[in-house]
């Protein structure tokens, strides 16, 4: 992010140039620290006042804080406030319209595919299908095993019978018991 200083009525010192980075800080972690963006600080003193405005260009969207009172600091302090609050809403803006276009075209996307749906032939759409297809590790461990490390959540358990050497299913049964399936 570019900033540029202009001064009128006083002199520019060190100090306030530091404190002036470290207060946009806040804006360029909003902003993600791009490099397209200027920023230009305008600090005068009229009388007793001391202004400061911050501009903001973002492609063809300008933004800007300005604030007056008895100390530049402060003047600071509340113009990159007032730009961090203006440019906070635009990046919330923009989310919002996001999300927005995502939602429409999910939308889009469920209404094509119930259109497809529908326009299968009977006959396929009464074929069974497979819907979710998941991986398990094979323990060798006995059924007692099996039936004790099952949880609660748990339809079943794929195992290897240490004892016969084969792949078993153990599943839970309507009636509270457990099924056994061996290979």
């Amino acid at each position: 992010m570019n900033l540029d200083f202009t001064v009128r009525h006083f002199t520019l010192t060190p100090a306030i140039k530091k404190f002036a980075r470290e207060q946009i800080k806040k804006i360029a972690k909003l902003l993600d620290d791009r490099d397209h963006i200027r920023l230009h600080l305008t600090m005068a003193i009229e009388k007793r006042r001391n202004l400061a405005e911050l501009v903001l260009t973002l492609g063809e969207q300008v933004l800007a804080g300005k604030a007056t009172t008895d100390d530049m600091y402060q003047s600071i302090t509340q113009a990159a406030e007032k730009l961090y609050r203006q440019v906070s809403k635009l990046k919330e803006k923009g989310e919002t319209k996001r999300k927005t276009r995502a939602s429409v075209k999910e939308v889009t996307a469920a209404a094509e595919a119930a259109r497809a749906d529908a326009e299968i032939a009977p006959e396929s759409a009464k074929k069974p299908r497979i819907i979710q297809t998941r991986r398990y590790s094979i323990k060798p461990m006995t059924p007692d095993d099996a039936v004790a490390g099952m949880s609660p959540k748990d339809q079943f358990v794929v195992f290897r019978n240490v004892e016969s050497d084969r792949i078993g299913v153990l599943y839970r049964r309507p009636d509270g018991n457990f099924g056994l399936i061996e290979s």
